[in-house]
């Protein structure tokens, strides 16, 4: 959970320096573990780093290679096809970073590059060749990535809506309309915010932004009428075994202990099961687990449930008391 900043003067400015401290200081809570900003004229971008993955040790962002400059909250899965793809063949498999993967990816494959990547990312790169700024967002909108934008003055990005209010060019302006929405529990528009004029890029889709005109681009979408016949049930459960079971293996890889949600229920049960049965024991720790049990509602308790799937041994089970607690607890933090 890094998190990322940026403005782009549409009209020629330079762009501000304590503009983009003052954004990536909002952003603080998402990245610990370094703040760098770099400005080009009219262009600035910002990143706050939250070490996660090995190779994220050895990143430092933004990132500049010639004409591009590239900042991201990322982590790319699909690793061991893209290096070999993008020239990375002989480089050691753990000094080439995903930010040296998405950037070779746009160099190559240009605005389709994020149809190559799997993970989860929000990324912006600033092309000086070609005088744009190339966003994208992952396919289920894991990252979050909002925007703003005053055409003909400024375009800004950022991680979090907040961040893009410390700007002064930004109006505070409430979205009747998008509140009312939202307590309708209508959730067809997937780009509109709470503020006015302040969007969400929505997941599977890129942004380009130059002077003249900012334009979308969905770059995936499921496919509701593509169907897969196999053979018998057997084959089917074989099927999404093997898929889910990479997906939870792409999570493992980190540089710190990992943990997991176990509430007791079928999905995060399932997910731990997996990554036990997906542990290195090399490590030399155990997998964490964080459960919510309720004495004062024990219909809701599932610790009978939590206990089954703690019984395989090698977990460092930790409890919280989710009767304790109410969703207004931490209102003061998050408005």
């Amino acid at each position: 959970m890094s998190g990322i900043a940026g403005i782009y003067c549409l009209d020629g400015q330079s762009v501000q320096h304590s503009d983009l401290a003052r954004m990536t200081d909002v952003l603080s809570h998402r990245g610990p573990d370094g703040a760098e900003i770099w400005c080009g004229g009219s262009v600035g971008l910002g990143h706050r780093m939250l070490w996660t993955t090995p190779e994220l040790l050895l990143e430092k962002l933004p990132l500049v290679k010639g004409n591009l400059t590239l900042t991201a909250d990322a982590r790319i899965d699909n690793r061991e096809e893209l290096i070999p793809a993008l020239g990375f063949a002989n480089y050691p498999v753990d000094k080439v970073t995903d930010s040296d993967l998405i950037l070779a990816a746009y160099e190559k494959w240009g605005e389709q590059c994020p149809e190559k990547l799997l993970g989860d990312f929000a990324f912006v790169i600033w092309d000086g060749r070609n005088q744009q700024l190339f966003c994208a967002r992952d396919h289920f909108g894991v990252k979050p990535l909002y925007y703003y934008h005053q055409p003909g003055k400024l375009f800004a990005f950022a991680s979090e809506i907040k961040t893009l209010l410390a700007l002064s060019d930004v109006p505070w302006q409430i979205n009747e309309v998008r509140i009312a929405d939202y307590l309708l529990q209508r959730y067809e528009d997937k780009a509109s915010t709470f503020y006015q004029h302040i969007y969400r890029c929505v997941p599977a889709h890129s942004l380009r932004v130059t002077a003249e005109q900012l334009s979308l681009r969905a770059y995936w979408q499921l496919d509701p009428h593509r169907e897969l016949r196999l053979s018998s049930d057997e084959e089917y459960a074989a099927a999404y075994r093997e898929i889910f079971t990479e997906a939870v293996r792409c999570r493992l890889r980190s540089a710190f202990p990992i943990g997991s949600m176990l509430s007791g229920g079928l999905d995060s049960s399932s997910i731990v099961c997996t990554a036990h049965s997906l542990w290195d024991v090399t490590r030399g720790d155990s997998l964490k687990t964080f459960s919510a049990i309720f004495d004062t509602v024990p219909e809701s308790d599932e610790r009978f449930y939590i206990q089954t799937v703690l019984e395989q041994g090698n977990f460092e089970s930790h409890y919280i008391h989710g009767d304790q607690l109410s969703f207004l607890d931490s209102i003061g933090v998050v408005a």
